[in-house]
């Protein structure tokens, strides 16, 4: 996982996370799901086979999970919070065995993704006081949780770009969505400039959808054109990280999805994460979105 190279993470997969399962059965059947996934891709001769298998695993998984997540509360386990991150995780595995045509955005991601900000938000302290075995992945650096991602926060504006096109057609409410938004997305990219370990900003891109104001996922389902030139930015980000089973593909397939479903007056905005995923490392390419500056004079 993002941050299993740290040894007291390790320590969490390999000991706690086996206790937690046998703890709370859709934490189980989630496990076997993805290993069941994880299986098929080392082994693509078997992925019809196993397809049924992991799809049958978290059907059973959601069925038990979402009662629970119905009527949280301060005594919610670790298990339910720990189930929420690997069943996001599952979601996002789904995009690589092929994107609907016409594209759709991964609004069942995100919206997985976003419930871990749920389940977090009513026990994160609880776990974090009762010294929970979540803990070592609470505080893995970087921390996603309690922060503050106000765009104040970030010493250079790489995408600014994303917010001033057609600034003026924005309601306050909107563009301090957006800002919050591309605030985020300039930390990942920070950390993908300072060649920050691939589980650092895997972990960062892992925690966009939970963190980011909660509209800017409604604005994606709507196909708004700087969201989802915001989302194809955020995939591009992943190019150079995405040597990973479950991230494998699909920084490519989200960023020319996008691409195809973008209305002309907005395609300049991909120019970055399309260039950037022919490259195949967002890092070669982290000081290019800063000249986009000029198509934006041109066009406004």
């Amino acid at each position: 996982m993002s941050s299993a190279q740290l040894e007291s993470v390790r320590e969490m997969w390999s000991v706690s996370v086996p206790e937690m399962a046998f703890e709370y059965e859709p934490l189980l059947h989630t496990l076997l799901a993805l290993g069941a996934a994880h299986r098929a891709t080392l082994l693509p001769g078997e992925a019809p086979s196993l397809r049924p298998v992991h799809h049958g695993y978290i059907d059973s998984a959601l069925k038990g999970h979402r009662p629970v997540t119905a009527r949280l509360d301060g005594n919610t386990s670790e298990s339910v919070c720990l189930n929420a991150v690997l069943i996001s995780l599952y979601t996002l595995f789904l995009r690589s065995e092929g994107t609907p045509k016409p594209y759709e955005p991964p609004i069942l991601w995100l919206s997985m993704a976003r419930g871990i900000r749920t389940v977090m938000k009513t026990v994160y302290h609880q776990l974090m006081a009762s010294d929970s075995r979540l803990c070592p992945l609470l505080v893995a650096q970087p921390t996603i949780w309690n922060r503050d991602y106000s765009d104040s926060n970030i010493p250079a504006k790489p995408f600014r770009y994303l917010l001033d096109y057609h600034r003026e057609e924005m309601t306050d409410t909107v563009e301090n969505v957006y800002r919050g938004t591309i605030a985020y997305l300039e930390r990942l990219y920070l950390a993908v400039q300072d060649q920050q370990p691939e589980y650092v900003i895997r972990k960062i891109f892992n925690g966009f959808p939970p963190v980011v104001p909660k509209l800017f996922l409604d604005y994606v389902g709507e196909n708004r054109p700087r969201a989802l030139a915001i989302l194809a930015h955020l995939f591009a980000l992943a190019k150079g990280v995405e040597n990973i089973w479950w991230l494998r593909g699909i920084p490519e397939k989200e960023v020319r999805g996008i691409d195809s479903i973008m209305p002309a007056d907005w395609k300049w905005a991909l120019a970055w994460p399309l260039r950037t995923i022919a490259v195949g490392n967002s890092a070669n390419e982290a000081s290019s979105p800063l000249t986009m500056r000029s198509v934006v004079d041109m066009l406004s």
